[in-house]
């Protein structure tokens, strides 16, 4: 275990501009590599993007403004719901935490999973006119999908986080159910907004749950990165893990529209 950083070292700690300006970068070169995806409009190249890991199927999507949003119910839930628990974190200066949350938190987020699972496991039944528990429905995809994005934000984080820094800073993402709680109000707000259909929201939900997605999958790629090249604990500052992380970003986007050409290769091979 390494030691926790002395009082002189916590300056440190808490993600400042190198970590924005990590994020920025990386999705700038991100949008420039949109331009490459089919889609006259910015909502299309998205859900191209998104298209590699959802099913994308308008009878489990919403339609703000009359357009379908890139990514399906249950994955604008997951990936929203990372995304705002990833900006909370970071706005808690928790992105360098490198313990998993306490073990009665760890149960409530199981639970959530098994939520989600449960509903995704009732609707696959229906659609293949199986017995099923209740009529499914896209709140209900919505709703579970964000516990669920909270999970995984909550695990991933503080996993990838205890790779790449040399000193641990021993917290957990979430310390109690209390803290855990405080996620409530911020999933009630990207719940209530996802579900109106506003057509103000298109444009913010479509870029903040693709974000959440690219986030995700960057936050796995560290983890495979610098564990199957034991580069573990190696980056000191923001600073220096800047050109590792813009780099991971582009990276995940190539692998999503990777994805998304096999995806499209697949289907166009089975309709000819």
């Amino acid at each position: 275990m390494r030691l926790a950083p002395a009082p002189a070292e916590r300056i440190a700690i808490s993600p400042p501009g190198w970590l924005l300006a990590g994020l920025l970068a990386g999705y700038a070169l991100a949008l420039v590599g949109l331009a490459v995806l089919p889609g006259a409009t910015l909502i299309e190249r998205l859900r191209a993007l998104d298209g590699g890991i959802c099913a994308q199927l308008p009878g489990h999507s919403f339609f703000p403004a009359g357009q379908q949003l890139p990514l399906c119910a249950r994955n604008t839930g997951i990936y929203l719901g990372f995304a705002t628990t990833f900006l909370y974190l970071a706005a808690t200066r928790r992105l360098r935490v490198s313990r998993l949350p306490r073990m009665s938190v760890l149960v409530v987020l199981g639970l959530a999973v098994a939520l989600m699972a449960v509903d995704g496991f009732n609707s696959f039944f229906l659609d293949l006119g199986l017995p099923h528990l209740y009529q499914p429905a896209n709140w209900l995809r919505l709703m579970s999908g964000l516990g669920a994005g909270t999970a995984m934000a909550a695990v991933i984080v503080p996993v990838a986080s205890g790779l790449i820094w040399r000193i641990d800073v021993p917290r957990s993402s979430f310390d109690s159910l209390g803290e855990l709680a405080l996620m409530l109000p911020l999933l009630t707000v990207d719940f209530l907004v996802v579900i109106s259909v506003a057509p103000v929201i298109l444009y913010p939900v479509a870029i903040l749950s693709s974000a959440g997605l690219v986030m995700a999958l960057t936050l796995v790629n560290i983890v495979f990165a610098l564990g199957l090249t034991n580069q573990i604990g190696r980056f000191d500052s923001w600073r220096q893990l800047f050109p590792l992380f813009t780099g991971l970003v582009v990276l995940a986007v190539l692998e999503l529209m990777a994805l998304f050409l096999l995806k499209s290769s697949l289907m166009h091979s089975l309709m000819a």
